[in-house]
């Protein structure tokens, strides 16, 4: 359970409750707050999780090229009709100010213009010198900042806005986690990204690429393979695309996720009526529970943990939910497709757990790599991941059915696998007699996991 963390939520007090209630990794929302703010923030996350004594992955989650309107608020009426300009607005003169220099010649006539996060519509009627002419669809009040969207058009700027590269900066000072990009349309966004966390000396971060525009999904399958996980942002989705259209592409990006053996992630909205209200409706449980059906490993709540009203109610119902959803569910509907010889390895290892009835599986992480691969394959069994890097010990946890533990260093196999023996003892994983699957690479230390051990424990 990924949570967002907010005003709502940023106590050490409450950030306790929340871990001890199923949340295992916590967003910050980079489209809101000061670097100040999410530098507290993170501070009191790290405090709270090594007081706890577990493992808390931080995601920063960009803002991305996000167009919004100025800061004054318009009335927009039926039949009326309004002007986008790249400058300042007047109500008074029927202009209304948008962050977008160069919208003008991206817009074709007839193509809808969306205003905040959907309540709100335009239609292009023509484009007058850098002024957009629009008809006003659907009216209502436009407050200060609001999103302007313009679906199945793309808007022409940089997967990292200016803004966003400040933001990886700070990320990178502060060793966040994972990174999400917001507004990805294919595989050549995800190099800009990895081409500039390179440049800026942080090549390290797993990316996780937002699908929430209509060029996503057309480039679905290239974007899965190129990042490391995938996130079903639905919001901004169910803006650019019909959204009758949500529920399948949802189904289609998990399927895909797993395929590749990549982290998925569904968000927006799940329990979005426990902000305001202490039970969520129906749907939304059922919604959250569909989530585990289909096979996703991550669900996130946004606004419900960031500033709602019930924050810990939210996250101990969620946590019911899934509980309730895994204990039906035996497997993902698609596994990954075995392409190399490690997953070769680990679909291996994870049927020799299954004949053997092995309550657990040991892996060690020298990259994370090996922990998303056996992820995919949502084995029934424990997965004791072995960290001998902090950063790594943190980016393990946000897989699903992952248990990470931190380990010395050793060149020695055979007292690597004594310290994970111990630590089963130690957490009740294992009795006596049980038999535990090992991966791991041989010789110990590189990166390729070409060996499988079976190990009894004493």
């Amino acid at each position: 359970m990924l949570a967002t963390i907010g005003p709502a939520s940023d106590s050490p007090e409450m950030l306790r409750q929340l871990f001890q209630a199923g949340v295992t990794a916590c967003r910050l929302n980079f489209s809101h707050g000061t670097h100040s703010d999410h530098a507290a923030r993170i501070a009191k996350i790290r405090q709270v999780a090594d007081e706890m004594g577990i493992a808390v992955p931080l995601i920063m989650d960009l803002c991305g090229p996000k167009v919004r309107t100025d800061t004054k608020s318009y009335d927009l009426k039926m039949g009326e009709t309004w002007n986008l300009v790249p400058t300042e607005g007047d109500p008074a003169l029927g202009k209304i100010g948008i962050s977008h220099p160069t919208l003008y010649q991206l817009v074709p006539v007839g193509q809808a213009i969306v205003l905040d996060d959907g309540h709100l519509e335009l239609r292009v009627e023509r484009v007058e010198g850098t002024e957009i002419v629009c008809s006003v669809v659907t009216a209502g009040h436009l407050k200060p900042r609001k999103s302007v969207n313009t679906p199945e058009c793309d808007n022409g700027l940089d997967v990292l806005s200016e803004k966003d590269q400040r933001d990886l900066n700070f990320g990178r000072d502060q060793g966040l986690d994972w990174v999400a990009v917001s507004f990805v349309r294919n595989g050549a966004d995800i190099k800009r990204v990895r081409d500039y966390l390179t440049e800026i000396g942080w090549p390290d971060p797993p990316i996780i690429a937002k699908v929430e525009t209509p060029l996503a999904v057309a480039s679905l399958e290239e974007i899965v393979r190129l990042s490391d996980g995938i996130m079903v942002a639905r919001g901004d989705l169910g803006i650019e695309c019909p959204i009758e259209t949500v529920p399948i592409l949802q189904k289609r990006a998990v399927r895909l996720a797993h395929r590749y053996a990549k982290l998925c992630v569904v968000a927006t909205q799940m329990l979005d009526s426990m902000e305001r209200n202490p039970r969520p409706t129906r749907a939304e449980a059922s919604d959250v529970a569909n989530a585990v059906f289909e096979g996703a490993q991550v669900v996130m709540l946004s606004g419900e943990t960031a500033g709602g009203q019930y924050p810990l109610q939210a996250v101990q119902t969620m946590d019911r939910i899934l509980r309730g959803a895994e204990a039906v569910t035996d497997s993902p509907p698609t596994l990954p497709e075995i392409s190399n010889q490690t997953l070769e390895i680990v679909a291996g290892s994870v049927r020799l757990s299954e004949h053997t009835k092995a309550p657990c599986i040991a892996i060690f992480c020298h990259t994370m790599e090996i922990a998303r691969q056996i992820a995919g394959f949502h084995c029934g069994t424990h997965v004791i991941a072995a960290c001998f890097d902090e950063q790594i010990y943190r980016q393990v946890a946000l897989f699903y059915g992952i248990i990470p533990v931190r380990l010395p260093r050793t060149n020695s196999i055979d007292e690597a696998i004594t310290r994970v023996l111990d630590e089963i003892q130690a957490r009740d994983l294992a009795t006596a007699g049980n038999r535990i699957v090992f991966m791991y690479s041989q010789p110990f230390g590189t990166r390729l996991h070409n060996t499988i051990r079976l190990v009894q424990m004493p």
